[in-house]
């Protein structure tokens, strides 16, 4: 059963998910100045793997033994992990980053409207409508509508971004759809990460070849930090935050993401940013606690309205 209303620990979680992602699309252009797509994203699920296998043994966890769970994990693996990775890490060769976070942005709108179908606790209203197209106007505010110009460029790098952005949100809500949420979220993590992995490394042997690319120490560096920060890390959040508030609330970490890119393209790159910049994060800002109004708050809300309405006619 879903949280009534989010915690603050799960909001703070929303953030560090956001922030942790925000990252990735940064480390990712990094990684891949010697390192290509494919194999990109078989050894980011390999690292992040072996990181989370090795968190479960530690902890003294263990793996599912039904057939059914694993056939689960492994679905996931494909749609919410290497599809998405690989169509990011080959989108982001022709498109600019910043036509990415857009893209990349649909995701709760896929979200609500797969959630609304899928689930029975987590149904579309007006008020995660308007907070859902809100942040997304956000996010283009943010990353500036001039990007949307490079709409049509190549459409075949802008699709595989918004597929991508498909996968992430169906595979959330397929996760709670199944029960998959309701499982410890590390041990959720590793095993989808370890079906993956092994899918994708023989995919990256087959359609690249690996063992002949000399990366760099900085490309290997961003490598290991999108596996064990990115990957590993960000997944124990995301099957929790699944769990305790549902997909819809935490499919909203995308819309900080761009805000995120935007921080740490502060703190590293010395980029300056004007006031629209900050216009964009309050609308960002006003969309997430839209979305966190309760039906029964709007209908108070909407029926004051109505009354004070009324009393005007009378006047």
């Amino acid at each position: 059963m879903l949280s009534d209303k989010p915690q603050l620990h799960q909001y703070v979680l929303l953030v560090l998910l956001g922030a942790i992602w925000g990252s990735s699309f940064f480390l990712i252009k990094i990684t891949l100045e010697s390192v290509s797509p494919v194999t990109l994203t078989a050894f980011r699920l390999l690292f992040a793997s072996i990181v989370l296998s090795g968190l479960v043994w530690v902890l003294g966890k263990r793996f599912p033994r039904d057939l059914q769970t694993w056939r689960y994990y492994a679905l996931i693996g494909v749609t919410g992990n290497i599809l998405p990775f690989v169509l990011i890490s080959w989108g982001e060769l022709h498109i600019d980053s910043g036509l990415a976070a857009i893209l990349m942005a649909v995701v709760p709108l896929t979200a609500l409207v797969i959630a609304h179908f899928w689930t029975e606790d987590e149904k579309m209203s007006l008020p995660k409508v308007i907070g859902t197209v809100t942040g997304f106007g956000g996010v283009v505010l943010l990353v500036g509508p001039e990007a949307l110009k490079g709409l049509g460029d190549s459409v075949l790098g802008q699709l595989a971004v918004a597929f991508a952005s498909f996968c992430y949100g169906a595979s959330s809500v397929f996760a709670r759809k199944v029960g998959l949420v309701k499982q410890d979220p590390i041990v959720n993590g590793a095993a989808i990460l370890l079906c993956a992995s092994l899918m994708a490394l023989p995919m990256a042997f087959i359609v690249e070849d690996p063992m002949s690319l000399e990366p760099s120490l900085l490309s290997f560096g961003a490598l290991l930090m999108l596996s064990i920060v990115s990957t590993a890390i960000a997944y124990i959040i995301l099957y929790y935050l699944l769990g305790a508030v549902g997909a819809n609330f935490t499919a909203l970490n995308n819309y900080l993401v761009p805000v995120f890119g935007m921080v740490w393209g502060f703190l590293f790159l010395s980029e300056s940013y004007d006031t629209q910049a900050f216009v964009a994060l309050g609308v960002i800002l006003l969309g997430i606690i839209i979305t966190q109004i309760k039906g029964a708050v709007y209908k108070r809300l909407g029926s004051r309205f109505v009354m004070n309405g009324k009393r005007g006619e009378e006047a």
